[in-house]
């Protein structure tokens, strides 16, 4: 991956962001009402944690370090390196395997599921996305 690529990334986290803060989310009920809430929040999510892992293995690659097995390894090889904070691997690790639900297991996304993450661990998001941004690229 370029640089350029990773410009691009940023700007679909920036934009995804935006985006999730305007679906409908002050009660379950009324995030549920309408379907395409449900939709639009699984792909904004899904593109999300995979741009942070895009970003992340960019800067696993330009520092050189251990070439991670799994998206869950390239926080830690960057954690690992002194990169991330203790814990930031972890911190992320749902979200990671919220990502993965979304793609292998689709058909067994639950809409509760969805507004918690929505709900809840959003702002894991631009957390991560400021701690990768501190890393200075090599």
């Amino acid at each position: 991956m370029v640089f350029e690529q990773v410009e691009s990334k940023l700007d679909l986290l920036r934009s995804n962001l935006e985006q999730l803060d305007a679906i409908p989310h002050a009660s379950y009920e009324e995030f549920a009402s309408d379907k395409r809430n449900v939709a639009a929040t699984l792909y904004l999510l899904q593109t999300s944690v995979q741009a942070l892992i895009d970003v992340g293995g960019y800067l696993v690659a330009r520092r050189a370090l251990a070439t991670p097995r799994t998206s869950y390894d390239v926080f830690e090889r960057l954690e690992q390196a002194g990169l991330l904070p203790t814990g930031t691997a972890a911190g992320v690790g749902p979200m990671i395997g919220f990502r993965n639900r979304i793609v292998h297991l689709y058909d067994r996304v639950d809409a509760r599921r969805v507004y918690e993450v929505l709900t809840v661990h959003r702002s894991d998001i631009p957390r991560v996305l400021a701690l990768l941004l501190a890393i200075p690229d090599a």
